[in-house]
């Protein structure tokens, strides 16, 4: 099984999302694959710079799911980040990127809206 991660990065009010331009091609937190000798911290980080050029902090690991379609069967662990810097970007793997807040959140998410609450909620606590 192929191991994978998400960040959830939190700029005051809004979360970044992502809409996929592969499956499961739905709105989510940017991330990806694991690189060879990468721990999950690394390719968090990595991961959310090279698809929207945002630096973020992690904080904590949120979530753990599965994934599984025709094409992947992943393990996919979910972390919450604060928002550092940078200008909003998205490459090759996303059709769109944006901030929302979570009343704001395109429909079919994912994970689900509750992930992202319980995010919210963490980055409110470090505050």
């Amino acid at each position: 099984m192929d191991k994978a991660v998400l960040g959830i990065v939190i700029n005051k009010d809004k979360c970044l999302l992502v809409h996929r331009r592969w499956p499961p091609c739905t709105w989510g937190p940017p991330g990806g694959f694991m690189d060879k000798g990468e721990c999950e911290l690394e390719t968090v980080q990595r991961e959310i710079f090279e698809e929207t050029e945002i630096v973020c902090e992690v904080i904590e690991k949120i979530h753990d799911f599965i994934y599984s379609d025709a094409y992947y069967n992943s393990s996919i662990s979910v972390y919450v980040c604060k928002y550092m810097s940078g200008e909003l970007s998205f490459d090759k793997e996303s059709l769109d990127a944006g901030w929302f807040s979570i009343d704001e959140m395109p429909k079919g998410v994912s994970p689900g809206v509750e992930v992202f609450e319980k995010a919210f909620s963490i980055v409110k606590e470090v505050d």
